[in-house]
């Protein structure tokens, strides 16, 4: 029997839910999401090859199925196995109240393997679109050398509501970023007017609502480092196994870490703090980016090597 599964709107939470479900794949028809704002996360599912559409269900409605199927957070017998025998037509699942609570991801559905690092397909076509708008930008960036980093801020609506940095934060740490010889990469989706507005003061690349989905993907592939708003694009980076750094919320503090890949989190190579002072976060940032550089020479040193034995 193969399923519909109907999950939340973001990239984020759906990326979690095909982490969990990656091994099942074969068993689910279409990949469905809830209408919700704004607008990104089927053409995301579509880089894996998943049919997908958005549907006109709600949060409640997830949350309503799993409590009357008795597979919601607090249901000790949750498992895949269980799921796979309800003889209906979609399933409507998420895994962010087990996550939200600190419990690991692995744990969600413990019957099945957890895939972190599924493949993005990204055509060549939006590859090519995407390396050029980057290098557009990046050719008129004050420092002509250097690792890039993408910076997302987000919008002044988001970090009002949030409760995170303004635009005299951000300008604070990406001095301090430039100050190590880092060079940032301002990003994001065309709402993102905060980090626009701190791209145009600082007078730093930016490439805000220049790509669509997969040319973002792409890009988030090509960057050094990655430092922002906990959204998701630092999801992104760990799935394609890339070095982030991500802010969050204090009401956010026991899911900020409890779906990143264990690896990425016992080397350091994915790193979270809560929103506070530049000068506070500073020190995590710096180790950060530190370690992104010393995994920029081992890569530079294989391929220096690879390029001798091939001679």
């Amino acid at each position: 029997m193969s399923y519909n599964v109907v999950l939340p709107s973001g990239i984020g939470d759906c990326s979690w839910a095909v982490s969990a479900l990656w091994s099942v794949r074969d068993q689910i028809a279409r990949w469905d999401v809830l209408e919700g704002w704004p607008m990104r996360t089927t053409p995301y599912l579509e880089l894996m090859g998943f049919e997908t559409a958005y549907v006109p269900y709600t949060y409640p409605m997830i949350l309503g199925f799993e409590s009357d199927h008795g597979i919601g957070r607090a249901d000790p017998d949750r498992t895949w196995e269980k799921i796979s025998k309800l003889q209906v037509a979609n399933l409507l699942l998420e895994p962010n109240k087990w996550l939200e609570a600190g419990e690991r991801l692995e744990k969600w559905l413990p019957d099945l393997p957890c895939e972190f690092h599924y493949p993005l397909k990204v055509s060549a076509k939006d590859k090519e679109r995407a390396e050029r708008t980057v290098a557009r930008e990046m050719s008129r960036h004050p420092m002509e050398h250097g690792p890039v980093v993408g910076i997302s801020c987000a919008s002044y609506r988001g970090a009002e509501a949030w409760k995170t940095w303004g635009i005299g934060e951000w300008k604070d740490m990406l001095r301090r970023i430039m100050s190590i010889g880092w060079r940032p990469l301002l990003l994001g989706g065309h709402w993102d007017d905060l980090t626009y507005a701190v791209a145009f003061d600082l007078e730093l690349p930016d490439i805000v609502g220049k790509t669509n989905v997969p040319q973002m993907v792409h890009v988030m592939g090509m960057l050094d480092g990655y430092i922002g708003y906990s959204s998701g694009m630092n999801v992104i980076r760990t799935v394609l196994d890339k070095p982030a750094m991500a802010l969050w919320p204090d009401f956010q503090n026991e899911l900020r870490d409890s779906w990143a890949p264990p690896e990425m989190l016992e080397s350091h190579r994915y790193v979270s703090h809560l929103w506070r002072e530049p000068k506070v976060v500073w020190p995590m940032a710096k180790g950060f980016l530190r370690r992104c550089e010393r995994e920029l020479a081992v890569a530079k040193s294989n391929g220096a090597m690879q390029e001798v034995v091939s001679a």
